[in-house]
């Protein structure tokens, strides 16, 4: 008899996991909040604009990489996906414009001209960003003696680079240097309490060509992966909210979504673990590891986005952060004083002819947002146009005639993340990627639960696209092996 699986979530873990499943011949139906695939990877239209809410830079671009290999098995990526990259990430510092390139040799002489007396040091950063960039990076431990042989002589440098750098945060590799300008430009890459090996990580990727954006960007990705998932035979359930995870006799045999009850012989969660555990098993089974990494572990902050469809183009770079001296109010007691914005206009079909998609990123308070949006829908659209406006006023500014521009504004705030894709405290790609939390392997099962898995952001501190795909591979894996018992 055919085993079916319930999976919770159509993000990029859940569609993963499903793909998986159905090719080992696994029957499997996944049950999505939202009215769409996606979850957190997703994108919208707005009169002909797209805003990609996800992607910055896809690690895994590199054909031949695992990572890619991955990609082209979910069809995330097709072998003729055009990526493009960056030459430079741009951001302001004191009122300063910094232009840092990202290719290694102008990289190294950039630093050098900025600090020469922090040679030495220069030196060792770029030569482990080189020994990255040639590295192969391995997704999860080897299962097997081919996966370990194929880890110890592909992976060799980013294994090498992670035992020297993995335990060390950012503020005390800075130690190593002299030149405060150069300190800055290293934190504005990579915050203090980061660890170090996310720096290396993030400019070992993009100088090697391991890293960049897929034209389509997340709309095409999540739907060459919802399609391969429904040409696999797999089913979704769109806008069911799950409500209860069953369990008899200590084993997960189905869910209840809408009100119905659906039987399965095992159950995957790819989406929210604090709901998974306070909601969908109405707290009566624990897990001290996560319970306790929820309550007291750093997660990425809520955000605010504001796009903007414009009818001409700035000119802008792809990713530029802008010091914001006057203040934006994200609620009536949180100013922030800077943002960063994206531009679209190497993707031709990011906009109309002519015009251009543009986004702004910024922290914000979700309990501010989410009960204005529960108290008075009125009054919420109101504020999140003044935010637009605000943030306007203030592009228009630095750019005179960007306000005349706008031909379209959309706005997603915090409460925007947790009402359609439930996010714990709308942290968009979970734990944040310190040494202890990096270092610290989250157990998929929950005890005194069988054939019962987790899956996604939650269980791969860090978060990322090439992680939460991963995960979900991983989780069907481990369901079909429980299932063949």
């Amino acid at each position: 008899m055919t085993k079916k699986v319930a999976i919770i979530g159509a993000g990029l873990a859940g569609l993963s996991a499903g793909i998986y499943l159905q090719k080992s011949g696994v029957t499997t139906e996944i049950f999505e909040l939202a009215p769409w695939a996606g979850g957190v990877c997703t994108a919208w239209v707005r009169q002909g604009y797209r805003f990609d809410g996800c992607i910055h830079w896809m690690v895994g671009t590199k054909p031949g990489t695992s990572i890619h290999k991955l990609y082209l098995e979910v069809g995330a990526l097709t072998p003729d996906t055009q990526i493009y990259n960056s030459e430079a990430v741009e951001f302001e510092i004191d009122g300063k414009a910094v232009k840092v390139p990202l290719r290694l040799p102008e990289f190294s002489a950039f630093l050098h001209a900025l600090a020469p007396e922090d040679s030495r040091a220069i030196d060792s950063l770029c030569k482990e960003i080189k020994a990255f960039s040639s590295a192969d990076m391995p997704l999860g431990g080897p299962t097997n003696l081919t996966e370990m042989i194929r880890m110890l002589t592909r992976s060799r440098g980013f294994l090498s680079i992670g035992g020297k750098y993995l335990n060390l945060t950012m503020g005390d590799y800075l130690k190593r240097f002299q030149n405060p300008d150069l300190k800055a430009v290293l934190l504005h890459l990579m915050p203090a309490h980061f660890s170090t090996m996310a720096l290396i990580m993030m400019l070992g990727t993009r100088m090697g060509d391991n890293a960049g954006y897929p034209l389509g960007g997340a709309e095409e990705v999540i739907k060459r992966i919802e399609g391969n998932y429904r040409a696999s035979g797999g089913t979704i359930h769109f806008q069911n909210r799950v409500e209860k995870i069953i369990v008899e006799n200590g084993q997960s045999v189905g869910l209840v979504a809408n009100g119905q009850t659906y039987a399965a012989d095992a159950v995957i969660v790819a989406s929210d673990a604090y709901d998974a555990l306070h909601n969908l098993l109405g707290e009566q089974y624990k897990h001290p590891q996560l319970d306790n990494l929820l309550n007291t572990a750093l997660l990425f902050e809520p955000l605010v986005l504001v796009s903007f469809g414009l009818d001409r183009s700035f000119n802008l770079p792809f990713a530029r952060d802008y010091e914001i001296p006057e203040g934006i109010a994200t609620s009536p007691d949180t100013k922030v004083y800077g943002f960063g914005l994206r531009a679209f206009d190497f993707d031709p079909s990011a906009a109309p002819k002519s015009g251009s998609s543009v986004m702004v990123m910024m922290g914000a308070p979700l309990a501010y947002w989410q009960e204005l949006r529960k108290k008075n829908m009125a009054d919420y659209k109101k504020r999140k146009q003044v935010l637009a406006d605000e943030v306007a006023a203030a592009l228009d500014r630095r750019m005179p005639g960007f306000k005349a521009a706008i031909k379209v504004t959309d706005i997603a705030t915090p409460a925007t993340y947790v009402h359609v894709a439930n996010l714990y405290k709308a942290s968009f790609e979970g734990f944040l990627p310190t040494p202890a939390l990096l270092k610290t392997s989250i157990r998929t099962t929950i005890p005194g639960i069988k054939n019962l898995v987790l899956s996604g952001q939650w269980t791969t501190p860090g978060g990322g696209i090439c992680t939460a795909v991963n995960s979900g591979k991983m989780a069907a894996r481990q369901i079909t092996k429980t299932l063949s018992k």
